[in-house]
């Protein structure tokens, strides 16, 4: 087994690290803050697989455009600090941890026990990564899945503006 490359391990180590941020911090703008470090830190590992379009396409439309939209419903609400809800117990917060270290060691379990080899990079077919096949991909084969977010992100608008709405 080859060694690991370390700006992708330094960058998974800050993907995984700023996701556990996302999910851990109680201000929901730290949280949103977290989210961007955890976006950027996928398009470095895009970079090293080589496949700099989609980076280029994660920074722009995840943490250009789904970033700030997250951000400005987040404003929108404006959560005090009493209707950010009460946190639960140490005791609860552990057990919840201990869970999910355990379910993520049963699906790290067996890709940790994966011996065999990657392919090499040059066995990657031509024009990975390129605009023609990553718009392929989105607008063809794709095109239903990428319609439904879209109205899944619209919804969860509307919602926010509901919600805001509500309390004035």
């Amino acid at each position: 087994m080859g060694s690991i490359d370390p700006v992708f391990a330094l960058a998974a180590a800050v993907t995984v690290g700023a996701g556990l941020l996302v999910v851990i911090q109680r201000n929901p703008i730290y949280s949103a803050i977290s989210m961007l470090a955890c976006f950027l830190g996928l398009a470095v590992i895009y970079l090293r697989l080589e496949a700099p379009f989609l980076a280029a396409i994660h920074v722009l439309v995840y943490t250009g455009a789904i970033l700030v939209l997250f951000l400005f419903v987040i404003m929108l609400l404006n959560l005090k600090p009493e209707e950010l809800g009460v946190e639960y117990p140490l005791k609860v917060r552990g057990l919840i941890a201990a869970m999910c270290l355990g379910l993520f060691g049963l699906i790290a379990l067996p890709l940790w026990q994966d011996k065999r080899e990657l392919p090499p990079k040059s066995s990657l077919p031509a024009g990975f990564g390129s605009v023609e096949t990553v718009g392929h991909a989105l607008f063809v084969d794709y095109a239903l899945p990428f319609e439904l977010i879209s109205v899944l992100i619209m919804v969860a608008v509307f919602g926010g503006v509901l919600l805001a709405k509500k309390k004035l």
